[in-house]
């Protein structure tokens, strides 16, 4: 939005030249003089009536709202005085039984209850009886006074030579009720109506909702801002707006300032300095309340009581203002329409940038300067669009070949081709494709990665030929050793002369590559078509029919004008079951060496057996699933082992069978055989370490192979296998050694016999001796003699020979 302002404002500026700009500011002048006159005499003359009858209005609702205030405490002091003489309250108070008097409480209850909700000004309503002892009844309950302090206050309040008096301090008994701290009561002394010079019983207490109380006076100042308060003639403070009703600091500067007035009630100024500074209007009054003045104060700020006067002056001036753009608007667009034929010039052949330069000229020196300009970018522009044509016209092809320009019709693609240079009347089209091949036998001459260079060699070689010729083609690299060119032909050309300019061009294209890159060369030839839109389909079957290419052939060239297409052929029936059969044992028993051995002779015998690329690619494909399949046999997701890539898509964009068996090496077996043998290892050692520990607990038993490979749930073939490789050794001499090594243990670490200790291994006396003297060169008594021995002859015990006598 702040774009298009600004391309408006400097497209006034850029019309704005000098007599045209004079002419347009005696018009605003003599057009705004009346407007600013009248809008000045309405501020001036009507704004200061206007604050003076504003200021009386609110002199006059304050006067109102005092008076109501005043009606009702009035009003609440006839009302209390009413129920002084409430039969509930005469002299039997004096008599009040609170154990056995149980109706009499509920009637004093129930009228107290009355009194509280007869006034929403009431917060609260006790009556104290002094005798026979003091106590406060509430309309929830009562409470007996019993210390000192609290009797006396309450005693104070029958000491006042007034019945009914006013309390801005008299709190009731603490904790008891819902009183609250700086809140005005009023006190009506109880001494019956027989008796009237009867010292006092007791009294009403009603104290009065301080919120509620606070709302009304501050209907005295009927702003946001401000302060109002209550004060006695004796100079203390009754009620103010503060939470802790303690005057402000503002509060105290207006009372200060109110004893320079004698008046009852007034209204002043008060200009309040330091870092708060205001100008206030303070207006206060007072009213009689039983023998005592109270004073009223209201004070409001000065901007709040003329804020209306503010808004209705500050509409005034946007008024004059609007008349005033109106006026200015108008007076443009007249002086627009005599100016208009040069000013449309000048915008079309000047930029609003260039502000200096219009001040400085006028404006057919400008139209000279700028037409020169223009003429100057013309040629630039057209200089640049010949140098970028040649990749503009190769994006637009790449498009139309691979269909993305099929919602065009017939008529736009030839003007789009028209625009590109390509002369479309009359022409026939036809695609010629070109695959590279032997790039893997190139050893030395290119390495890994270099096939995009070498497919923009043979790209330029082509491109070179075709510009020696009479053919207009464009080439375009697909940098995978294989590009495209799309040849227009003229119609006039016949089919045979159509013929030998192509094989003349095919040739020479095999021929060079040939020499120049040592590479063969496939070409394959696409049908005449004379529309556009026919072009995309005629690139995809020339693209497919690559695939048609015979393995036996070094260089060969497809032409599908003379009948051959991707449909004619179909596979031979040469695919290796047997193989793809051990090839898959091979990857179930993870054998790495065994895989790739066979994926060799898997491509060996395919290049014998089929005769074209698409059937070799095929049976791969084909093979891939199988390998697959038993990835998913094994337990292992394809997804996380090939971290998620194509392999189909992989395997379908290569071109050359040496190229399909490395990859299926690299990217197929050999990570799936490295995880496959991981896994293994670690499932045959677990079953060997479960099966260690078997025969730890369960040595001395007549334990079989065969029992441990059931227990671990292997074939016993397999178990003895996976347990001679992880332990070292083999079953029967792992459970000798664990039996001897337990023999070698009681023999030098007990005083058990010799034929106890063979037992105890699970040996026959006779045999454990011929066994532990094969193993230790020593018979077990001998055994035993030298351990002793060794250890210094520390236990000497009666020998014992190897038939376990003593």
């Amino acid at each position: 939005m702040r774009g298009k302002w600004k391309s408006i404002w400097n497209g006034i500026g850029a019309t704005m030249q000098s007599h045209y700009r004079k002419s347009l500011i005696t018009v605003l002048l003599l057009s705004s003089l009346p407007g600013m006159a009248i809008g000045l005499f309405v501020y001036w003359v009507i704004e200061s009536q206007i604050e003076q009858e504003l200021q009386l209005i609110h002199r006059n609702q304050l006067e109102q709202a005092a008076e109501n205030i005043d009606n009702q405490f009035s009003n609440i002091e006839m009302f209390l005085s009413h129920w002084a003489y409430d039969a509930n309250f005469n002299e039997s108070l004096t008599q009040l039984d609170l154990a056995y008097g149980y109706e009499q409480v509920h009637e004093i209850y129930r009228t107290l209850l009355s009194m509280e909700g007869s006034n929403p000004l009431f917060e609260r309503v006790e009556l104290f009886v002094n005798t026979p002892q003091p106590l406060v009844l509430t309309e929830s309950g009562y409470k007996q006074l019993v210390s000192e302090q609290e009797i006396n206050m309450y005693e104070g309040l029958l000491t006042n030579l007034r019945p009914l008096q006013w309390s801005d301090s008299f709190a009731g008994v603490s904790g008891y009720g819902a009183s609250r701290p700086h809140t005005l009561s009023i006190v009506h002394k109880l001494s019956g109506t027989r008796n009237v010079g009867r010292a006092p019983y007791g009294a009403l207490i009603v104290y009065l909702d301080r919120e509620r109380v606070l709302d009304q006076v501050k209907t005295l100042t009927p702003y946001n801002q401000g302060t109002t308060f209550l004060f006695a003639d004796t100079g203390e403070f009754l009620l103010t707006a503060t939470p802790d009703n303690r005057p402000s600091e503002l509060d105290r500067l207006i009372y200060a300032e109110m004893a320079e007035h004698d008046e009852q009630a007034s209204t002043f100024l008060y200009e309040r300095e330091g870092s708060g500074a205001s100008t206030y209007s303070v207006t206060y009054g007072q009213f009689r309340r039983l023998g005592s003045l109270w004073y009223y104060v209201s004070a409001a700020p000065i901007s709040s009581i003329t804020a209306p006067v503010v808004f209705v002056s500050r509409l005034i001036i946007a008024m004059n203002l609007g008349v005033l753009l109106v006026a200015g608007l108008l007076a443009w667009l007249a002086s627009r329409r005599l100016y208009s034929p040069i000013a449309r010039l000048v915008q079309r052949v000047q930029p609003p940038r260039r502000e200096s330069e219009r001040a400085s000229r006028n404006e057919f020196e400008l139209i000279e300067s700028r037409w020169n300009d223009l003429s100057r970018e013309s040629t630039i522009l057209q200089r640049r669009l010949d140098q970028h044509l040649p990749q503009l016209r190769e994006g637009f092809l790449m498009q139309l070949l691979q269909g993305y320009l099929y919602s065009f019709t017939e008529q736009e693609l030839a003007e789009r081709m028209v625009q590109f240079g390509w002369e479309v009347q009359g022409s026939r089209y036809r695609i010629m494709m070109v695959r590279l091949t032997g790039f893997q036998q190139l050893e030395g001459r290119f390495s890994e990665g270099d096939e995009g260079l070498v497919s923009f060699a043979a790209a330029n070689i082509v491109r070179e030929l075709t510009d020696e010729s009479e053919l207009e083609a464009d080439v375009i690299n697909f940098h995978d050793l294989t590009f495209g060119v799309l040849l227009v032909l003229p119609g006039q050309w016949s089919a045979q002369r159509e013929e030998e300019e192509l094989g003349r061009l095919s040739a020479e294209t095999m021929a060079c590559i040939g020499k120049l890159l040592r590479l063969h060369t496939t070409i394959a030839l696409s049908r005449s078509g004379q529309a556009l839109k026919a072009i995309a389909a005629l690139y995809e079957e020339t693209r497919l029919a690559l695939g048609l290419r015979d393995l036996q052939e070094e260089g060969q060239i497809i032409d599908l004008a003379r009948g051959a297409s991707p449909a004619d052929r179909s596979g031979g029936g040469g695919y290796p079951f047997d193989l793809e059969k051990e090839m898959v044992y091979a990857l179930r028993l993870g054998s790495e060496d065994e895989a790739v051995r066979l994926i060799d002779a898997f491509v060996a015998q395919l290049r014998q057996t089929e005769s074209s690329e698409a059937d070799v690619k095929q049976s791969m494909l084909t093979l891939l699933g199988a390998i697959l399949h038993v990835v998913l046999q094994s337990g292992i997701r394809v997804q996380q082992l090939y971290e998620g890539a194509n392999l189909y898509e992989q395997l379908s964009g290569l071109s050359e069978p040496e190229q399909m068996a490395e990859w299926m090496r690299q990217r197929v077996v050999q990570p799936f055989v490295r995880q496959w043998s991981a896994q293994k290892d670690r499932q045959l050692k677990e079953a060997v370490e479960q099966a260690v520990i078997v025969l730890g607990e369960r040595y001395q038993e007549d334990i079989s192979l065969e029992y441990c490979a059931d227990r671990v749930g292997m074939h016993p073939s397999a178990f003895s296998k996976a347990f001679k490789r992880m332990t070292g050794l083999n079953f029967i001499d792992y459970v000798t050694q664990l039996r001897l090594e337990q023999a070698r243990l009681m023999l030098r670490d007990t005083d058990a016999k010799i034929s106890e200790v063979a037992e105890e291994v699970g040996y026959q006396h006779s045999y454990f001796n011929r066994l532990f003297k094969k193993h230790e060169g020593v018979t077990p008594s001998q055994y035993r003699q030298r351990s002793r021995e060794a250890r210094g002859g520390a236990e000497q015990g009666e020998g014992e020979d190897d038939d376990g006598n003593a």
